[in-house]
């Protein structure tokens, strides 16, 4: 019998799995991701009450501007309220990659894992924007001209979509961002199908697979999201979203 190494014994946990155990908010989700199938990905539970890091969001969403040639100017300081904004105690699911989003916004796995209703979990454009946050909003509108994408992002993630959609109006290279729009504003076939018809990027890839597997259409999901998580860097919080969306394909495709 072969005895166990002090290499195997204490072996550090991947990347993935990390950010999979943060996501993990419940045991009865770990066990219900065993129970409905198989994956590559195992949820595990964590302590509750976990945190959030505010300048790891922030890097998340500006990430995806790398994947268009089009690099942040470097930020000084977060954006005012910006903790706040990422604090939110409510989980979205369906989360496109785009500028000003962040994969942490997933809090929750149990509806990702257990009975999973794509068209309960994905945007309706029913929701009302969040009240508050004024700082934010100036800081949108001070730094909007010089940063629309990710300016946009946040007035997405605000819930207000159309003061995103000003920000988008005339800006070249913004595809990506109107199809997030479009699916923030519950327009989701439509969002699928810009999708479907940009070159692919990191983005791209992660996107389409994204709104299959919210679509319903988790099989088809596979191939885009597996392809995302071999052209997004591991230290993202975007490969490890793109790992999680790809095992729920995996478990309900």
């Amino acid at each position: 019998m072969t005895r166990p190494t002090a290499s195997t014994t204490t072996a550090q946990p991947t990347i993935d799995a990390l950010m999979v155990r943060f996501l993990a908010a419940r045991s009865d989700a770990a066990a219900a991701a065993v129970e409905t199938g198989e994956s590559e990905v195992e949820p595990y539970e964590v302590a509750a009450g976990f945190r959030v890091d505010p300048r790891a969001a922030w890097l998340d969403a500006t990430a995806t501007l790398a994947t268009g040639g089009n690099a942040p100017p470097p930020a000084v300081q977060l954006p005012a309220e910006w903790a706040a904004l990422v604090a939110q105690p409510a989980a979205a699911f369906a989360v496109p990659m785009a500028a000003g989003h962040f994969p942490q916004r997933v809090k929750d796995l149990q509806p990702l894992l257990t009975k999973f209703s794509p068209a309960e979990l994905r945007p309706s454009g029913e929701r009302a924007a969040l009240p508050g946050f004024s700082g934010l909003r100036n800081w949108l509108a001070k730094n909007g001209a010089t940063n629309p994408l990710v300016a946009s992002g946040i007035a997405r993630t605000l819930g207000d979509c159309d003061a995103a959609a000003r920000l988008l109006d005339g800006v070249k290279g913004a595809d990506n961002d109107r199809a997030a729009l479009l699916w923030q504003k519950g327009e989701c076939a439509a969002a699928l199908s810009a999708w479907e018809a940009l070159p692919e990027s990191p983005a791209v890839l992660f996107n389409r697979g994204m709104a299959r597997l919210f679509m319903g259409r988790a099989a088809d999901a596979r191939e885009p999201l597996q392809m995302a998580v071999e052209a997004i860097p591991e230290a993202s919080g975007w490969h490890a979203l793109a790992r999680l969306y790809l095992a729920v394909a995996e478990i309900h495709g």
